[in-house]
């Protein structure tokens, strides 16, 4: 177990008995952050889109005394695949206490296709996964817990359009309907093929993450009020630049030496490369935060610290 996590988790308020699941599963932050929750003692659901490589993964928890891991299938990007693991969880479990957002396609472009695709998994995806279990978390004095690895590139001085910057940084001027007809505007412009469609960035990812960001900020003023006891406690998340496939996609762009050179310059928010080790120890603190020191709900952290939407 990593050192990390003895640090903060003193209220263990979980047991054996706590069901958390976490999207994109398989690999990179995922498969840390399930390997750590499991590791806490709680039961860890791992989705993955790709069968083969989601058992793979869950057979290595195995090997390694994690017998508290379950795989199912789960494509976020698919309704039926939502809908079938939805009516298993229920019927499996009767419910969840912590849900982890981590399954996320990068494109690094404004190409219709792939930003169709960004859309359909990044944003679509996660809001209707998540949409569809919240009325399967379960009732505790600790609260439930939705984590969303998200990231500082969907901060909204990203975005072009200085109204619709102002109109997001105030989430009562906005509402659902509002995000997904940008959503639709975005698209048309990539249809369009701008390049860099005016009004918004100049990557699908970014626009994803700038989406699910005020999403989660009009989710968490949704919940706001929950009664005691039913408490669904949101927040979100960058886990820093790690080593995964997204990095490894990015530095085929660019070579060790240019990339130094950016993040010296200011490229990257100055951030170096970080193991999955580092980039799940915010996730999972997010996921377990005792309950008596419930930190506010819809902000975004970074190494367990606060960072500013804008």
């Amino acid at each position: 177990m990593g050192s990390a996590t003895h640090q903060v988790l003193g209220d263990r308020w979980w047991s054996s008995e706590t069901v958390a699941m976490v999207t994109g599963g398989n690999k990179g932050i995922g498969l840390e952050i399930v390997r750590r929750l499991a590791l806490e003692g709680l039961t860890v659901i791992l989705t993955a889109r790709d069968e083969t490589r989601g058992l793979k993964a869950t057979q290595s928890l195995h090997a390694q005394g994690l017998q508290n891991v379950v795989f199912h299938t789960l494509d976020i990007g698919d309704s039926e695949s939502r809908a079938q693991f939805v009516e298993w969880i229920q019927k499996t479990y009767g419910g969840l206490d912590i849900l982890v957002n981590n399954a996320a396609v990068f494109h690094n472009d404004n190409v219709y296709e792939t930003a169709v695709e960004t859309m359909k998994i990044n944003y679509r995806g996660t809001v209707g996964l998540t949409e569809e279990l919240l009325p399967l978390f379960k009732a505790s004095q600790a609260g439930a817990r939705i984590v969303t690895v998200s990231s500082w590139v969907g901060k909204l001085m990203v975005l072009n359009d200085e109204q619709v910057r102002k109109k997001l940084t105030d989430v009562t001027q906005f509402d659902q309907k509002y995000l997904d007809e940008l959503e639709q505007k975005y698209l048309e412009a990539c249809r369009a093929g701008n390049g860099e469609p005016n009004g918004y960035t100049n990557t699908a990812y970014r626009f994803s993450k700038v989406l699910i960001n005020s999403y989660s900020r009009l989710l968490a003023l949704r919940l706001a009020n929950q009664p005691s006891g039913q408490q669904i406690y949101l927040r979100l998340v960058h886990p820093g630049f790690v080593r995964t496939d997204i990095h490894r996609k990015l530095m085929n762009m660019l070579d060790e030496e240019a990339y130094q050179k950016l993040v010296a310059s200011g490229g990257f928010n100055h951030e170096e490369l970080i193991g999955v080790e580092e980039g799940a120890d915010t996730p999972v603190w997010l996921c377990l935060v005792p309950a008596g020191d419930q930190i506010p709900s819809g902000r975004l952290w970074f190494k367990r610290e606060e960072l500013s939407y804008t």
